[in-house]
């Protein structure tokens, strides 16, 4: 006996609005739009939708093109923390950032997302510190 799919699984933000994107746009199943897009099978596709993995520009402007949005858009919702983030540290210090800061930066995301801006913010005071080092 096979475990039975929970068509309710928990989706990322993103992941949700690919759905979304899919569902209204194109009246697509899973498999028929990872077809479409050249995927092997629907797994891949599942994965981007449920957030297990994260498609790289190149499928998202597919993605765009299959489902009728300006390839701008989906871009824009993929990267977002970074859009918002790289701003803010041409004006602040990213090393004093406070740590009431960060956690109002991180209200409302998942999980997955909290780690990508940890990351983000991380990488961001590498790249500040090397740069500081050959001045």
């Amino acid at each position: 006996m096979s475990p039975k799919r929970n068509p309710q699984r928990k989706r990322t933000p993103f992941g949700a609005y690919l759905t979304e994107l899919r569902g209204q746009k194109t009246k697509l199943g899973t498999a028929a739009a990872a077809r479409e897009l050249g995927f092997k099978d629907r797994q891949q596709l599942d994965n981007y939708e449920t957030g297990r993995t994260k498609p790289d520009d190149s499928i998202l402007i597919k993605m765009a093109q299959l489902y009728r949005v300006p390839p701008e858009d989906v871009l824009r919702r993929a990267h977002w923390p970074q859009l918002i983030l790289l701003p803010l540290t041409l004006v602040i210090n990213p090393e004093g950032l406070s740590e009431r800061l960060i956690e109002e930066l991180e209200k409302g995301l998942e999980e997955k997302e909290r780690l990508e801006l940890t990351s983000f913010i991380k990488e961001l005071l590498s790249k500040r510190i090397t740069v500081e080092q050959y001045r």
